[in-house]
């Protein structure tokens, strides 16, 4: 699981220092944490992230630094441990987390008490943090298609295994290519891949290296609450409500476009195992604000921020009743759905007649996707 995180700031009066570790016993050699900070500086010490392997301390340090022009060089160090990478976890989250680390920094307290309260609040939101990406590693099949979506890096690997199979070696080499980056732990990469099953991995008679078959492809959709508008259509929860909630949603579908952009925010969504418990929870009934079931540690004021954001994203409404009641409706449920890949039969057979496919590449992709078929 992650170990935590160390904050540093870089002065030219101090050099390179240690602001905040957590959990508090959590300690690192300056040297190390100065080779983290020259791996960011190589160059022209822009902002940007590095995975730095530390073998003294047998960790893994997947560091964010904010460039040697910002008012304060800061590096946000994520300490994992070897075995680890920052792929299982997604780009997404880890942005956010270190978008919100940054605003707690910058909250300039005017007194010492108000420093205090703010590093209390930052070292309670780092604690929250590490629990919610102990949870990533344990998605759900429909999760782990979503964080495949959110990445960069996952969307690549599908673009070219859409077009062919692939040995692991060349999948690396285009990835380097088309990123513009050395692309380590390709293992971990690919994990959420097979464990999804839209990859199967195979060794090829007289080949050195393991082939890579697509198998299954995958949409991200939004469609209308099924089980919600037929309460509504009930006027349940109560008849004011439901006419405002049939309102909201045919308003909102009848000007809604599928886009690249639209289906990041349905991804980002997804993955956030808080957000999507709160999907799940709501796809059941409506809940006033006030009587949200909380889950472990969650005060009313982080669910609160919670729902506002994915608000913001049209994927919850809140609506006021007559009593200025708020209530929490799902506005749009989203999903993942997978489907069989048709389209490679006829582009295994093109690539096989233009010599771009050796031929037990191409029988075996055939094998196993007639597999897949069948069942």
């Amino acid at each position: 699981m992650p170990r935590g995180y160390i904050i540093t700031k870089w002065t030219e009066d101090e050099g390179l220092v240690a602001e905040i570790s957590y959990p508090e016993g959590l300690e690192v050699d300056l040297d190390d944490m100065m080779r983290v900070f020259y791996a960011h500086i190589t160059g022209a010490g822009e902002a940007g992230s590095v995975l730095v392997r530390l073998e003294k301390v047998h960790s893994n340090v997947f560091s964010y630094f904010t460039g040697m022009e910002s008012e304060t060089p800061l590096m946000i160090n994520l300490m994992l441990e070897l075995g680890e990478d920052p792929d299982m976890f997604g780009d997404a989250v880890i942005q956010e987390i270190n978008d919100t680390i940054l605003s707690y920094i910058h909250q300039k307290g005017t007194t010492v008490s108000q420093a205090y309260e703010i590093v209390k609040k930052l070292k309670d939101y780092l604690k929250n943090a590490l629990f919610l990406l102990e949870r990533l590693k344990n998605l759900t099949k429909e999760q782990r298609l979503a964080q495949i979506y959110s990445s960069e890096k996952g969307r690549k690997i599908l673009k070219i295994l859409q077009e062919r199979a692939r040995s692991r070696k060349e999948l690396q080499a285009i990835l380097e290519v088309e990123l513009g980056k050395i692309i380590s732990n390709l293992e971990i990469t690919l994990d959420p891949f097979i464990k999804t099953d839209l990859v199967k991995q195979e060794w090829i008679e007289g080949t050195s290296d393991i082939t890579l078959f697509l198998l299954s492809d995958f949409t991200l959709l939004r469609t209308p609450v099924v089980k919600l508008i037929e309460e509504a259509k009930k006027n349940r929860p109560t008849s004011e409500l439901a006419k405002k909630y049939l309102e909201e949603v045919q308003g909102f579908f009848s000007i809604y476009n599928p886009s690249f952009v639209d289906n990041i925010k349905i991804a980002h969504n997804m993955m956030n195992p808080d957000k999507y418990d709160f999907i799940t929870l709501f796809r059941e009934r409506a809940y006033p604000l006030n009587k949200i079931p909380k889950g472990s540690g969650s005060s009313f004021v982080e669910i609160s921020e919670l729902i506002k954001s994915m608000e913001k994203d049209h994927i919850i409404k809140i609506i006021k009743d007559s009593k200025n009641i708020e209530w929490v409706f799902l506005l749009t449920d989203v999903s993942v759905q997978t489907f069989y890949p048709e389209y490679l039969i006829e582009k295994i057979r093109s690539d096989r007649m233009e010599g771009k496919l050796k031929k037990e590449i191409a029988i075996k992709h055939l094998e196993l996707l007639e597999k897949v078929y069948t069942k």
